[in-house]
C-alpha cells in the first residue's frame, strides 16, 4: 500500500515535472517569438524609416528639379524675348538704313540729274549761240558729257542738235578745201579736209574727201599719207571720172614708199582699164619708170614729180550731201 502510494507520488511529481518542463519550454519559445517579433518589428521599423529617407530625398530632388525646370524655363522666355527684341530691333535698324541709303542715292540722282540737265543746257547753247566753227566746241562738250542722266528726249535734241552741227561744220570745211583745191593750196586742202573727215561724215562724202586729201598728200610729197587715201577712193568708187589720175597718183605714192609691186599692178590696171584716158602716156611711163626701179636701174621718168591735177569744178554752195568727184 504504501509502495503504490508512493508510485503515484512519484507519478504525480513526474507529471508535474514534465508540465513544468513543458511550461518553461513554452516559456523559452514564447520568448523566443517574442524576440524574433521584436527584430522584425525593429526591421520594419528601420525599412519604413529609410523609406521615409528615400521619399524625403525623392520629394527634395523632385523640387530642386522642378525648380531648375522653372528657372531653365524663365530663362529660355526671357533669352527668347530678348532675341525676338534684338533681332526686331536690328530688323527696324536695317530698314532704317536702307531707308536712308535710298534717300541718299535719290538725292544724289536728282543733283546728278540736275547737274547733267544745266550742263546739257550749257552745252545746247555753246552748239547755238556761239559763233561760226567756235560751236564745234559744243560737240567736245557733248563727248564729254554723261547722258546717262538724261531724258531719252533730252539726249535725242542734244544728238540731233550735234548731227546738224556736223552736217553744216563737215559742209563749210568740204567747201572750204574743193575751194582751196582749185587755188592749189594744198595744206589748205589737208586742214579743211581732215576736218571734215574727223566729223564722221557718210561713206560717198568720206571718199570724196578722201581723193581731196590723198592728192594734197601726193602734191605736199607725203606720200605715206596719201597712200592710204588714195587706194581708199580707188576702191571705194569705181565709177568715178577722177579714178584714173586717182589710180595714177596711187601708182606714184607706191613707187616713192618703195612698194614696187602695187605701183605696177596699179599702173597696169589703170593702164588697161582707161584706154582712152588722157593720162595713158603717164600710165606707161609709170610702169616703165617701175620696172626699171625694180630691175635696179635708175629711174630717169622722175617718180617724185607729180603729173599735174585736173581743175576742180567750181565750188558749189554747202548742202548735205557734198558733190562727188565723180560728177567731175
Amino acid at each position: 500500500m504504501p509502495e503504490q502510494a508512493k508510485t503515484e507520488i512519484d507519478k504525480e511529481l513526474a507529471d508535474l515535472r514534465r508540465e513544468v518542463v513543458e511550461a518553461r519550454n513554452l516559456v523559452i519559445k514564447s520568448d523566443n517569438l517574442l524576440k524574433n517579433l521584436h527584430a522584425e518589428v525593429k526591421a520594419v521599423g528601420k525599412r519604413h524609416e529609410d523609406f521615409q529617407r528615400r521619399q524625403w530625398v525623392s520629394s527634395a530632388a523632385a523640387y530642386v528639379l522642378f525648380a531648375v525646370i522653372v528657372v531653365g524655363a524663365a530663362i529660355m522666355v526671357t533669352s527668347a524675348r530678348s532675341s525676338s527684341a534684338t533681332s526686331e530691333r536690328e530688323r527696324l535698324e536695317k530698314m532704317a538704313a536702307d531707308l536712308t541709303g535710298q534717300m541718299e542715292k535719290q538725292r544724289a540722282e536728282s543733283s546728278a540729274h540736275q547737274t547733267a540737265q544745266r550742263g546739257a543746257a550749257e552745252v545746247y547753247k555753246m552748239m547755238t549761240s556761239l559763233p561760226g566753227d567756235e560751236r564745234l566746241k559744243g560737240i567736245d562738250a557733248l563727248m564729254k558729257l554723261d547722258t546717262s542722266r538724261l531724258s531719252s528726249l533730252e539726249r535725242q535734241a542734244l544728238n540731233d542738235r550735234a548731227s546738224a552741227l556736223r552736217r553744216e561744220s563737215g559742209d563749210a570745211a568740204f567747201a572750204r578745201g574743193k575751194i582751196a583745191y582749185t587755188r592749189n593750196e594744198m595744206s589748205q586742202v589737208v586742214s579743211e579736209m581732215e576736218r571734215f573727215l574727223a566729223m564722221n561724215p557718210p561713206q560717198d562724202q568720206a571718199l570724196d574727201a578722201s581723193f581731196y586729201l590723198g592728192i594734197a598728200y601726193n602734191q605736199l610729197r607725203k606720200h605715206d599719207k596719201a597712200v592710204p587715201l588714195l587706194a581708199r577712193f580707188v576702191e571705194g568708187d569705181r565709177r568715178a571720172k577722177t579714178r584714173d589720175y586717182a589710180m595714177l597718183l596711187l601708182a606714184q605714192s607706191y613707187q616713192e614708199v618703195g612698194q614696187n609691186e602695187k605701183a605696177l599692178e596699179t599702173a597696169r590696171d589703170a593702164a588697161g582699164a582707161y584706154l582712152n584716158s588722157q593720162y595713158q602716156s603717164q600710165f606707161r611711163g609709170r610702169i616703165a619708170s617701175v620696172k626699171r626701179a625694180m630691175s635696179g636701174g635708175t629711174d630717169a621718168a622722175g617718180p617724185g614729180v607729180a603729173p599735174a591735177a585736173p581743175a576742180a569744178p567750181a565750188p558749189a554752195a554747202p548742202t548735205p550731201q557734198a558733190a562727188s568727184p565723180a560728177g567731175q
